[in-house]
């Protein structure tokens, strides 16, 4: 029995561990232009909090999912700022807006398949700034790329392999204690 045992245990570790190795991915996200740098870092799925187009609306389609917005830690020129961002959708100029106040850099739409399910697109974007204001139109190019892991991230292989191991010292340990009590009784 205590056999059987044994191996259901070992058996459900090797399903486990591989589980527990993931990792999540981070995308950073570099912004330049016009003299600036701005940077921020958010993951490569974020959770979708779509805004939907309120009935009535006649600047998008009933019920369609426009945008995402989150918040996060954004250094511009190396002064870091809690900012929020949204990211629109193509049918509305895609790019994306950071503020307040209100910046607004058109481009493509950088995530797909849609705000209610966001995957950032890796690559390089070139965006302009809509500011009425400025007597020319300024570019800026937004860079996404995966972040690089410093840590690594043991294999699932090696986990097992230790886990093994260790059971194989503990079931070694048993069978010695009870040889040791059968030789003194």
């Amino acid at each position: 029995m205590r056999k059987a045992l044994f191996t259901l245990a070992l058996l459900a570790s090797a399903f486990t561990l591989p589980l527990t190795a993931h990792a999540d991915t981070i995308d950073d996200f570099v912004l330049t232009g016009n003299g600036t740098t701005a940077t921020f870092s958010l993951p490569a799925s974020p959770p979708g909090n779509p805004f939907t187009c309120p009935p009535g609306n006649n600047a998008c389609l009933p019920g369609s999912k426009t945008s995402f917005s989150v918040s996060t830690l954004v250094t511009t020129d190396g002064i870091p700022t809690e900012e929020g961002i949204t990211f629109p959708t193509s049918l509305f100029s895609g790019g994306l807006l950071i503020g307040p106040p209100i910046e607004r850099f058109l481009g493509p739409q950088l995530f797909a398949p849609d705000a209610a399910n966001p995957t950032f697109l890796i690559g390089t974007f070139t965006l302009t700034l809509d500011d009425l204001s400025a007597p020319e139109i300024l570019h800026y190019t937004l860079t996404i790329t995966p972040e690089t892991s410093t840590d690594p991230t043991p294999e699932p292989s090696t986990l097992l392999l230790f886990a093994t191991g260790l059971a194989a010292g503990m079931i070694g340990l048993v069978s010695a204690t009870r040889r040791r009590t059968r030789i003194d009784s």
